[in-house]
């Protein structure tokens, strides 16, 4: 009975202490009975991966996010294992026994991971049933909503199994630490700091040099065919750049830091400051005792920004792109002039006359014999280019509400849509020879290459631009071409009806295309993907920021006894919150700007490599990682203002 009153009075003593641990405990729990609520769901596995897909990704997250819970909570017992190693010393000159001692850590421990988990099963089966609500939305599956229950029987024998496992495992890893401690060891202990490493000017210049290393690489892939990526091979590349930022940053951390701010010492005017004189001392001890732990926390903040970017930039490219790769909301060949005169009326009964534009295109396919083509010439099974009049053209991207800047052409000269974007236009200026008839060729200069294409690339890929004068007399040849149809109007490339309307009139016809279609599409291909991602994004920032939590604490705690001589050598209470913000702030900056940067470069190369890029605007790419990095600094901000308030409390010993 004396051992349970001892667990119920610490915890009640140390509640606004263990708050934070049990909320975070709580919300990580959320996150975990959430996501294998969604894995066990049979139901929506069944309407949302036909191959297998997204149950082999449903195991290998399942696998991330167990082995996160189990390092999260082992490190979060170390931790409150430290802060209480002197109350344990104690203990036992009181003559309690270690097994006694770890019988009243794994009471306290019980108490707290089964009360979180109640929680975390309560908010994860809401979170679960919102999340199974948004896909049956977004996905628009065939699903009652109201017949999958709040609670999944399995995912809570699943869950109570697993938090059994690791309450094993805490046991075990606290009656070894306290087996091995002496009595001097457990009253000393907290205080015991990580091994320092000592200050090497080789050490240091060699992490900056091997982090700019690795910075080059990842650039060098942007020299498409001349990079190192292209000459000695992607995987060996990819890996020698990943293993430079990564040592990088190990010397880096260790050595560099510590180096650099040595040097700005010698700044005497920058240095005896009255903040700076504090700071920056304690900045090079705890750089040097914590370096394993901000090493870990670079990492890990620059692996998970850069997957949950990659993630993003995966799902909204496509959806972007789809404005070049069907430029009109509707496009189909005119093969059957009654079927054409049919859709239009079906689509002017959906949406009204004066919402929909339509337009009828001649594409007129001529053969070439000029050496070094285009690649777009060869990029259909009928290698050719395909004719479009200037006006039809202007015409057309005119109803799709784009701008045409370019004037008229000349009799000879044309414009070359491009499939890609091309730092040097290479096109321009070049004169390609069209095989007409077998006694008549014309030479068409090329005057200038645009993106801007009129027709989707399913049914025109190596348009050519050509003068309305031209076109006439070509057009009379009788050359083979083919008519294509543009629907386009207000709110049309987003317009479910419409396209639900013609859709049964092309049934088997590919070159039937369809903006709403084709976002649909990648949508549902990428969103249970870009949720499964989501969960691990968030589990990790949530490991990023709880680590730095707690080492701020736990130094916030050992430090104690020097801000109380800083009081009395005549610091102000604000004096002191400058400098416990200045503290904190720099332990905090060190993963966010390294993890940002190491991210940042990494997505250049992904990008580059991975990615095909069609728009050539640089938006395309810079918006998705933009809103990335927003979340992961707002998680950043939050966690660093709790911090703050946190040690506030610890040094001052009350709740301003």
């Amino acid at each position: 009975m004396g051992l349970l009153t001892i667990a119920k009075k610490n915890l009640k003593n140390n509640f606004s202490f263990y708050s934070f641990y049990f909320v975070s405990v709580a919300f990580v729990l959320m996150v975990f009975f959430s996501f294998i609520s969604f894995s066990m769901n049979d139901t929506i596995m069944e309407k949302i991966s036909s191959d297998g897909r997204v149950e082999t990704m449903s195991r290998t997250v399942a696998v991330f996010v167990m082995t996160f819970v189990l390092f999260y909570m082992s490190y979060s017992n170390t931790f409150f294992m430290k802060k209480r190693m002197k109350e344990l010393g104690i203990y036992s000159l009181l003559g309690y026994r270690k097994s006694t001692m770890v019988k009243l850590l794994t009471f306290e421990n019980i108490v707290i991971c089964f009360a979180a988990l109640i929680v975390g099963i309560t908010f994860g089966a809401i979170a679960h049933k919102g999340i199974v609500e948004a896909i049956v939305r977004v996905l628009k599956l065939q699903i009652d909503t109201s017949e999958v229950p709040i609670i999944n029987p399995n995912a809570v024998l699943f869950t109570f199994v697993f938090i059994f496992a690791v309450l094993t495992v805490l046991f075990l890893s606290n009656w070894i630490i306290l087996r091995k401690s002496s009595l001097l060891t457990l009253v000393r202990m907290e205080k015991k700091e990580e091994k320092k490493v000592k200050i090497n000017t080789a050490f240091s210049l060699l992490g900056l040099f091997l982090i700019l290393i690795g910075y080059f690489l990842a650039l060098d892939i942007t020299r498409g065919t001349k990079s190192f990526w292209k000459t000695i091979g992607f995987s060996p590349i990819a890996l020698l750049t990943m293993l430079s930022v990564i040592l990088g940053t190990i010397f880096f951390i260790q050595s560099f830091l510590p180096y650099a701010i040595q040097k700005l010492k010698k700044k005497k005017n920058w240095f005896y400051k009255e903040s700076n004189i504090i700071i920056i001392p304690n900045f090079i001890f705890k750089v040097r005792s914590k370096a394993k732990t901000l090493i870990l926390l670079t990492l890990l903040a620059a692996g998970t920004l850069a997957i949950f970017c990659s993630t993003i930039l995966t799902l909204y490219y496509p959806v972007a792109a789809t404005e070049r790769i069907i430029p009109s909301a509707i496009e189909f060949p005119v093969e059957d002039k009654q079927l054409a005169t049919k859709a239009i009326k079906i689509a002017q009964d959906t949406v009204g006359k004066e919402n929909m534009k339509y337009k009828e295109t001649t594409i007129i396919h001529a053969t070439s014999s000029s050496d070094n083509l285009p690649k777009e010439y060869s990029a259909k099974k009928e290698h050719g280019f395909d004719l479009i009049s200037e006006s039809d053209y202007k015409e057309l991207i005119n109803i799709q509400d784009k701008n045409v800047e370019f004037k008229n052409l000349a009799k000879n000269e044309g414009i070359l849509v491009k499939y890609r974007p091309e730092k040097e236009k290479l096109d321009k200026g070049k004169i390609y020879t069209l095989n007409l008839t077998p006694t008549n060729n014309v030479d068409i200069k090329i005057k200038e290459t645009t993106l801007l294409n009129p027709i989707g690339f399913a049914n025109s890929v190596g348009t050519l631009i050509i003068s309305d004068q031209l076109y006439k007399e070509i057009k009379i040849l009788g050359l083979t071409g083919k008519t294509m149809m543009s629907f386009n109007g207000a709110d049309m490339r987003d317009n479910k009806e419409v396209y639900e309307n013609l859709a049964p009139l092309f049934k088997n016809n590919i070159y039937f295309t369809s903006s709403y279609q084709k976002v649909d599409y990648i949508i549902q291909q990428n969103s249970s993907t870009f949720l499964l991602i989501s969960f691990v994004t968030i589990i990790f920032f949530i490991a990023t920021g709880s680590i730095l939590y707690f080492q701020n604490l736990s130094s916030m705690m050992s430090n104690k006894d020097e801000f109380t001589i800083l009081k009395r050598m005549g610091y102000n209470r604000k004096n002191i919150k400058r400098i416990i913000s200045k503290e904190v702030f720099t332990l905090f900056s060190i993963p966010y700007v390294l993890g940002l940067t190491h991210s940042i470069f990494a997505l250049l190369a992904y990008k580059t490599a991975l990615m095909d890029d069609l728009l050539g605007k640089s938006s395309a790419f810079i918006l998705p990682i933009l809103v990335a990095v927003i979340i992961f600094t707002l998680v950043y901000i939050i966690y660093y203002l709790l911090t703050k308030r946190a040690c506030y409390k610890i040094i001052f010993n009350d709740k301003k």
